[in-house]
């Protein structure tokens, strides 16, 4: 029986709520194993030694830090689930202030010794630790979760999605010139066209598929929770030019315009955050 085991940093939680969702797939693969610590599931307090560690959030406190540590030394494989895991996410939004003034604009200053000591930022955790596999997304898809790791507990090696959002996308990639950007409740989108196209910021062009496209399926513009696709990852050193420019070409809009109307908003990259810095990725191979 192979011993598992999970750990919530600072998160939401929504990836492990995400597993629970598998339903049926979540019974067959706890048949496989044997969760012996878990925070979240479980009354437990010390992290024994496991087979395989999934680890949702990243590290913005000097606790996370230690909790990671030593849980990477007592398992043999890591997973690290979900885009704040893998690349910072939408908590790491906070790094775009220093400490001292997201302490001061945002919340009250509470001086307690009982409080964990926050680092300077929201770090993903290959920052401090190794890790054996990245399953990106906010959160991932319950059935990508287990599929990765039922392959991960057979010793198999888990199937990758290199190409975009896009190749999974229903809509129609047709040469529409919408005249400016627009935000997803400015107006009615046509529900066959592509998103982009129609003026609307939507990442899919650049962002991992493997979610099956369910945000522009539906009429919300996708956000990047899959993080970066396998070109980008490898040859670009500015995600955030490739996203301005892919925009001017699908929409016919201006490069400095559409520079100008993305850079207002910080939000439409939070995904990427730390996508800049591949060579954090220990091997790129290991991105699911």
């Amino acid at each position: 029986m192979v011993k598992v085991c999970t750990l919530s940093l600072t998160c939401c939680a929504g990836c492990l709520s995400s597993l629970v969702n598998a339903g049926e797939e979540l019974v067959n693969l706890l048949g496989d194993v044997d969760v012996v610590y878990s925070t979240t599931f479980m009354d437990t307090r010390e992290i024994p030694r496991v087979d395989l560690a999934i680890v949702e959030g990243g590290v913005r406190t000097e606790e996370d830090e230690e909790l990671l540590r030593e849980l990477r030394a007592k398992t043999e494989t890591l997973v690290a689930l979900g885009i704040c895991a893998t690349h910072g996410g939408v908590t790491s939004l906070g790094n775009i202030l220093s400490l001292k003034k997201l302490l001061e604009e945002r919340y009250t200053m509470v001086h307690s010794a009982s409080l964990p000591e926050l680092k300077d930022m929201m770090y993903p955790i290959c920052t401090f630790v190794d890790v054996d596999c990245y399953i990106p997304g906010c959160p991932p898809m319950p059935n990508l979760i287990t599929k990765t790791l039922k392959s991960l507990i057979r010793g198999e090696k888990p199937e990758r999605f290199r190409e975009v959002v896009c190749v999974e996308c229903p809509r129609k990639i047709v040469p529409v010139k919408p005249g400016r950007l627009y935000g997803i409740y400015e107006k009615e989108a046509d529900p066959k066209i592509c998103l982009l196209s129609q003026g609307f910021v939507c990442l899919g062009s650049l962002t991992r598929r493997g979610c099956g496209a369910p945000c522009p399926t539906v009429g919300f513009t996708c956000f990047g929770c899959r993080g970066p696709s396998d070109p980008l990852l490898y040859r670009s050193r500015d995600l955030h030019e490739v996203l301005v420019r892919a925009t001017s070409g699908r929409t016919g809009i201006p490069v400095e315009e559409v520079r100008r109307e993305l850079y207002r908003n910080p939000f439409v990259f939070h995904a990427f955050i730390f996508s800049k810095k591949v060579e954090r990725f220990k091997s790129k191979e290991r991105v699911i």
